[in-house]
């Protein structure tokens, strides 16, 4: 199948692509993909409008990304390969709960809280967050809103 990313969403860990083209099937909604299949590629998230060259399968609940063939990569990953700078900004944990594997972070200077996962908190060697720790974010945007997409523990760009 041949399609774009609708969104993706990384504290959720799925999203869902706009089907254009596959052989022999018709789709009558969008196509899931979860992160899983991200992380077998190689990739931890996707841009919305990223094209999308992959297998599917039909599932109970509906089609699924089963294997991802090609993929334009995310403009972060880009970015770092390229050598060029990603802005981080300074955050102070609001609050973090372990269990559910989430919590918030304000950006320093203004009254902005992003919402972060525990996942991107592994990608940094973070096991948990504690309140008014201090870290460097780079964040996107997420189906319900701004979520942390990076971590640094020490500032710098």
């Amino acid at each position: 199948m041949i399609g774009h990313v609708k969104w993706f969403d990384i504290a959720k860990g799925y999203g869902f692509i706009l089907p254009e083209s596959a052989e022999g099937v018709v789709f009558h909604n969008d196509v899931m993909l979860h992160v899983s299949c991200l992380r077998t590629y190689g990739e931890a998230t996707a841009d919305e409008g990223a094209r999308i060259v992959c297998d599917v399968t039909q599932r109970d609940k509906g089609w699924q990304v089963l294997n991802i063939l090609e993929m334009d990569r995310p403009r972060a990953a880009v970015a770092r390969e390229r050598g060029e700078a990603i802005a981080f900004k300074e955050a102070v944990v609001k609050w973090f709960n372990t269990t559910k594997g989430f919590g918030f972070v304000n950006i320093v200077g203004s009254d902005e809280d992003v919402f972060v996962h525990i996942s991107v908190m592994r990608k940094a060697d973070l096991e948990t967050l504690e309140t008014g720790m201090v870290l460097y974010v780079t964040t996107g945007e997420g189906q319900k809103g701004r979520n942390v997409v990076m971590i640094r523990k020490s500032g710098g760009i």
